[in-house]
């Protein structure tokens, strides 16, 4: 079977592995710091913290943003589960929001009519690495002064207009699970813009104490000072959300070849853009990204015309030992979703039946993009 996805991992990447066993520090060591500040200076970021998934700096977000019980959050219901997890963790209230019938992001039109007084901040999924209409969200942002963050799983390094996506809201939140453009196996990056909630991040990450205080004073040489703290405490809400030593190391390899991992990439989706041309089909559409945008080319998604055709397209290449799977079921359809809606999203619950995932992956094999290639033509012939 060829599969959705394939981290691009080799032996190069494990390098440092061998440094770390030798120190013997595990975790808080030199790879997570490296890979922060490179994350940083590529990006473009006041702020960069390593965490052990997405998830987690999710939860930080909502964390900063101090959601509470009355509060709400708009969001596309065409979405990941950690977006809605975090807000209801903290006992805000979901508020699900349209898409995009083309792109599949969340609709700016939509969003803006779901904007009431208890409305806090907006959590937008920036969608198999293409942006959202980010000159229209920002907009809206500004006139009713809500907090935005950026979900940015499926987009590192992706752009708009010259801009880093996960560093235009107040906060970014990155993916490195074994599925993402970048691996680390299991892990997450938290990029804050915002720079008065900077300060409180390192509380959280560090289990709600001012240890990164203390240590810094230590370093410096000045805990010693009668006016300075001889240890740290507990000050405000955290777990533990830092990633671990051998993560960041793995992290920090694959950094240094993200240029060859995106090339390899585009050039692949590119090659199913010149394919799709070449079919001609009524039959469905390729999602790409907006006029001043760059993708990262995390996903190949079609959205067909008909929920017969789909079905039967995912069925033809599955036959054939070839992935194709449909993406996300609308959080607002599922068990847990009903509990905050029951409102309805007919452009969502029209579309997501619809929608086609292919393989993508910059290992793909010229003979493995063939193979696919021709099913894809006979299926359509």
């Amino acid at each position: 079977m060829i599969p959705l996805s394939k981290p691009f991992i080799d032996k190069s990447d494990f390098k440092y592995f061998t440094d770390i066993f030798q120190t013997k520090i595990l975790t808080d060591g030199k790879y997570q710091l490296k890979s922060e500040e490179l994350i940083k200076r590529i990006i473009k970021s006041k702020f960069v913290a390593l965490t052990h998934s997405c998830t987690a700096a999710l939860e930080i977000s909502a964390l900063l943003l101090n959601l509470k019980k009355g509060d709400e959050v708009l969001m596309p219901s065409y979405g990941f589960v950690s977006v809605s997890n975090a807000i209801v963790l903290r006992g805000a209230k979901p508020v699900f929001v349209e898409i995009d019938p083309v792109n599949l992001n969340i609709c700016p039109k939509d969003l803006e009519k779901k904007i009431t007084d208890k409305t806090v901040a907006i959590y937008l999924i920036h969608y198999s690495g293409n942006s959202c209409d980010m000159d229209k969200i920002l907009h809206i942002k500004k006139k009713y002064d809500i907090f935005l963050v950026e979900d940015t799983a499926h987009s590192f390094l992706s752009k708009y207009k010259n801009r880093y996506l996960g560093t235009i809201g107040d906060i970014g939140t990155f993916s490195f699970h074994e599925t993402k453009n970048l691996t680390c196996g299991q892990g997450g990056c938290l990029s804050i813009n915002n720079k008065d909630l900077i300060k409180r991040a390192n509380y959280i990450l560090d289990k709600g104490t001012d240890r990164k205080d203390f240590i810094k004073n230590y370093k410096k040489k000045i805990i010693t000072s009668e006016n300075s703290k001889k240890y740290y405490s507990w000050v405000d809400y955290g777990s533990e959300y830092r990633a671990p030593e051998l993560s960041s190391a793995l992290l920090f390899s694959q950094l240094k070849k993200v240029n060859i991992i995106q090339k390899k990439r585009k050039i692949i989706w590119e090659k199913y853009k010149r394919l799709f041309h070449k079919i001609n089909s009524n039959h469905f559409s390729l999602v790409e990204g907006l006029k001043n945008t760059k993708s990262s080319y995390h996903l190949i998604v079609l959205i067909f015309k008909s929920t017969k055709k789909s079905n039967q397209f995912k069925k033809y290449l599955q036959k054939k030992n070839i992935a194709a799977t449909f993406h996300y079921v609308p959080l607002h359809k599922s068990k847990m979703g009903r509990l905050y809606s029951k409102k309805k999203l007919p452009i969502t619950e029209k579309i997501y039946k619809k929608v086609v995932r292919l393989p993508l992956f910059p290992s793909m094999t010229s003979k493995e993009f063939n193979k696919i290639e021709k099913t894809i033509k006979e299926f359509f012939k």
